[in-house]
């Protein structure tokens, strides 16, 4: 091996370190922590807590001393030097490949037996490859540039893989960044959150009702998010509404207090109220439950005895009441604001306007996507 040649692999040994390093911390401190967080929740029964930047370093330097023993073992230094990094990024494939289901499902699930197969055919890829390497080396065919290319392209081909094998469902990815900023006081962040997203589920729809109650913004700014399921995931089952991380027990302090009885939410608010048993916050909860199941007619009866219409009303129920007051003949409740009332007229002139359902909805979205209208038209459906 020439002295040119030496460097060569000198310096490519160094970028691949380099290279895995950058995308392992980062893989794990960024894109993986909310995942491998409630992982350590679930495995260790609440027990003990993940810290993202101890255990990013401690996971790279883990896998990082395993690539060193398999370069011992193999000593690829040309070509397919990057292969001696594919056990590592196996493992952090592995590691963050977590299942929504988790606190029900085995967490190795078929890696158990797939990973020692993969491992057999990968050491003896890796004979094969020394075998190469030798003969091209005494060949004296081994261009320093090639040699770098291809191995970045490894690089990357293993990084791609990593982040295939990982989750990346990126609503459980959203909740559990909401549960984390929950536990950890955040609620102004948590309730910025997949913000732009235009899909939720039915966990995701109840940590937001939650977070925009800690923050006294539940009637402001609930409908500015997509949301699915009615009044039916304004409480965790364990089912539909899951919690891994945030103890029930918060959520019903908020509320007011712990019935034994399971029952819907909309019964158990109703219950609260008979019992005056109700906290401030569970006056906006019982009040969204009726507007997320498009009730307008109980939630206009029910408003007056929690807030005074006027001006200060939280904006989602003004756009209610102003739907409420078109729909009905003779309205309990009256509430006049020509700004709000102009808006829905031009809403329900859009609606009638294009014959095209798909071309309407998102014309209708991008303009009122953040009304309670546009929910109880077509959000709701």
């Amino acid at each position: 091996m020439t002295n040119q040649l030496k460097r060569g692999t000198t310096f490519l040994r160094a970028l691949c370190a380099v290279l895995f390093i950058l995308f392992s911390f980062f893989y794990l401190y960024d894109y993986q922590a909310d995942i491998l967080s409630v992982t350590q929740h679930v495995l260790s029964h609440g027990v003990t807590h993940y810290d993202r930047t101890i255990g990013a370093v401690l996971i790279t330097l883990v896998l990082g001393l395993l690539q060193l023993l398999i370069y011992a073992f193999t000593r690829l230094d040309g070509n397919f030097h990057a292969l001696t990094y594919f056990p590592s990024f196996l493992l952090l494939g592995i590691l963050t490949d977590v299942s929504p289901n988790l606190e029900h499902e085995s967490y190795i699930g078929h890696w158990y037996w797939v990973f020692p197969l993969l491992m057999t055919v990968y050491f003896g890829i890796a004979w094969m490859c020394r075998q190469i390497e030798s003969m091209r080396l005494q060949s004296k065919t081994v261009g320093v540039v090639s040699l770098i290319w291809v191995n970045l392209l490894f690089m990357v081909t293993l990084m791609l893989m990593t982040c295939f094998i990982g989750c990346s469902d990126r609503l459980f990815h959203h909740r559990m960044r909401m549960e984390n900023l929950l536990q950890a006081g955040d609620y102004d962040e948590a309730t910025r959150v997949g913000s732009s997203e235009h899909q939720t589920d039915s966990s995701l729809t109840f940590l937001r009702i939650y977070a925009l109650s800690k923050t006294h913004h539940l009637g402001e700014r609930l409908f500015e998010y997509p949301l699915t399921g009615g009044s039916e995931v304004m409480l965790p089952d364990n089912k539909n509404v899951k919690l891994m991380m945030v103890p029930e027990t918060e959520v019903y302090k908020e509320l007011g207090v712990f019935f034994p009885k399971k029952m819907p939410p909309t019964d158990y608010f109703a219950l609260l109220h008979s019992t005056n048993r109700a906290t401030r916050a569970s006056h906006d909860w019982l009040l969204c439950a009726f507007l997320l199941d498009g009730n307008i007619n109980a939630f206009a009866n029910a408003l007056p005895k929690y807030y005074l219409i006027d001006s200060t009303l939280p904006k989602h129920y003004k756009e209610a009441l102003i739907l409420y007051s078109r729909q009905t003949l003779h309205p309990s409740v009256v509430y006049k604001d020509p700004v709000l009332e102009a808006d829905y007229e031009d809403f329900t002139t859009l609606r009638r306007t294009n014959k095209d359902v798909r071309l309407r909805n998102n014309k209708l979205r991008d303009t009122y996507g953040q009304t309670y209208w546009y929910y109880y038209f077509i959000g709701r459906t």
